[in-house]
């Protein structure tokens, strides 16, 4: 047969001489007293209050004030009957060990000496490493920590916040920095981003694989008398388009090793090759910056004005580099049949160079300037990929035909660099923290489905187990007191099992009260005094 639960009160009560509320002198035997309802175990806990009354009546010191009393009651461990038993054993201050490992110190201080692991030996250690900066001086008169214990206490605290605050940086580092580092942040341009900048707020253009924002760049004076320049002409010609053909590059200045001066002596030799090549009826209307196209203007007199004139002009105008998504030139090689490659995430143009050599305007190969090991593997009709970087590397050839090689390459047809930005690398963070979110909901689902009942269950056996429950209580009110009292002892274990121990902590009437919070527990408990 189940028996009710066993209420122990701990707290300021009138005992039955007619003492009040605050008489908490070391002669009142009633200030700890066990409540119970036909609970088996009463004569043991009345046994245990009438000790613990005996050796406050003996040991003057052991509590010096009402809150003294409650709380060394409340720091001790609930239903552990024997530590009254240790208490009226114990010969006090006048002699004795207080029990086997404990110091007994006279004012009711109990310590109690235990191995320290060394788990605890390297906590103590990195507690110290975190805050050592710390004195303890500092601590005992300005914190009025004057126990060690204290401030060791305090120091551990500290030390917790240290770790939580490494754990956020580190999770900001995962969230913003390693992105970061991953993948640095790139100024780069599609010829989609530069057609869209085609007004006089913002005008860009692409030239050679950079961007420029020519926005102020066209209010400048440009031209001579004989070719005159508005800013509403270079708007309606170069706003938002790819400019390379009005600054083309004459062929001998670009590949000096393999154009002469007895091939070229005039500079008139170019890429595209006019009647070669298709020509876009776009750039067909732009101004070309050639040598000796306009007499009045001694620049155009220097047959490298591309890199003498305009590229020192645009350079503080540039934005940033032209890229290329890999799937677009891989169909341009393959499925339309032209020749675009890429060597080293570099993308070429090679388009105007085969256009030429293929042409019947090649007469003596004076338009097959590079090296024909180079010429094979971009003349691969459409076998492979764009990318021709391993073939590339293994060319069989000295350091220095390779470098000129790649330098014609570069100044006449490079036209930008490979758009990685969607890369595996580049969404690497973004990839990581969806997949946390997708374990944090994953875990939220599988948690909602496991609270779910589907169908009658059997009710569970009630666990056969000891449960103590301590309720500390200041100034609640009756109807919050009677709750949390009811609602533990309606708790699926045996009331045999049940143990609860209501502490009240000093003598005080809460706000709304018209009794004391001891006089309150008293009374839900039936208890009269």
């Amino acid at each position: 047969m189940d028996r009710k639960p066993t209420f122990s009160y701990y707290g300021p009560q009138a005992n039955r001489t007619g003492a009040s509320d605050d008489d908490f002198g070391p002669n009142n035997t009633t200030y700890s007293r066990g409540t119970n309802y036909g609970n088996p175990f009463e004569d043991q806990a009345a046994s245990a209050a009438a000790i613990a009354g005996s050796m406050y009546s003996r040991n003057p010191n052991y509590m010096s004030s009402p809150r003294q009393g409650a709380s060394e009651i409340h720091n001790e461990k609930a239903g552990n009957i024997d530590m009254f038993a240790k208490r009226a054993s114990d010969p006090g201050p006048a002699g004795g060990s207080g029990g086997e490992g404990n110091v007994y110190k006279g004012t009711h201080e109990h310590v109690e000496d235990l191995e320290i692991t060394t788990s605890r030996r390297l906590w103590v250690i990195f507690t110290w490493m975190v805050t050592w900066w710390i004195p303890s001086p500092l601590l005992r008169f300005c914190g009025r920590m004057g126990r060690p214990d204290v401030r060791m206490a305090w120091r551990e605290k500290v030390a917790i916040c240290v770790i939580i605050g490494f754990m956020w940086i580190f999770l900001l580092f995962i969230i913003i920095g390693l992105g970061l580092i991953v993948c640095p942040r790139q100024y780069v341009w599609t010829l989609d981003d530069v057609a869209g900048k085609n007004t006089a707020k913002s005008s860009f253009v692409a030239m050679r694989g950079s961007v420029y924002d020519i926005t102020n760049f066209m209010k400048q004076k440009h031209g001579d008398s004989a070719y005159t320049s508005t800013p509403e002409l270079m708007l309606e010609t170069y706003s938002g388009q790819d400019v390379n053909a009005s600054f083309p590059i004459p062929v001998r200045v670009a590949c000096p090793q393999f154009v002469s001066a007895q091939t070229d002596p005039n500079y008139q030799l170019f890429y595209p090759v006019p009647g070669a090549s298709e020509v876009d009826p776009n750039q067909a209307n732009m101004f070309q910056h050639t040598m000796n196209r306009s007499p009045l203007s001694k620049e155009l007199q220097d047959p490298n004005f591309y890199s003498n004139y305009a590229l020192p002009t645009l350079k503080k105008f540039k934005k940033g580099g032209v890229v290329w998504k890999f799937d677009w030139v891989n169909d341009m090689y393959i499925e339309k049949s032209m020749f675009w490659r890429v060597i080293n995430k570099e993308v070429f143009n090679m388009q105007p160079y085969f256009d030429a050599a293929k042409s019947g305007l090649n007469v003596n190969k004076k338009y097959n300037l590079l090296d024909s090991r180079l010429e094979k593997i971009m003349d691969q009709g459409g076998y492979g990929t764009a990318d021709i970087t391993k073939d590339w590397d293994a060319l069989n050839w000295n350091s220095t035909a390779k470098l000129n090689n790649y330098n014609c390459m570069k100044n006449m047809f490079y036209v930008g660099t490979v758009d990685d930005r969607q890369s595996v690398r580049c969404l690497f963070t973004n990839y990581m923290l969806l997949a946390f979110a997708c374990v944090l909901m994953l875990v939220v689902l599988v948690k909602f489905l496991a609270a779910m009942q589907f169908g009658n269950k059997k009710r569970p056996v009630s666990p056969i187990k000891f449960v103590v429950c301590q309720v500390p209580c200041y100034t609640e009110d009756d109807e919050s007191l009677l709750k949390t009292i009811t609602s533990l002892a309606a708790l699926d274990y045996q009331d045999k099992h049940k143990l609860i121990f209501v502490i009240c902590d000093g003598n005080i009437v809460g706000s709304g009260n018209e009794k004391s919070t001891p006089r309150i527990v008293l009374d839900i408990l039936g208890v009269d005094p």
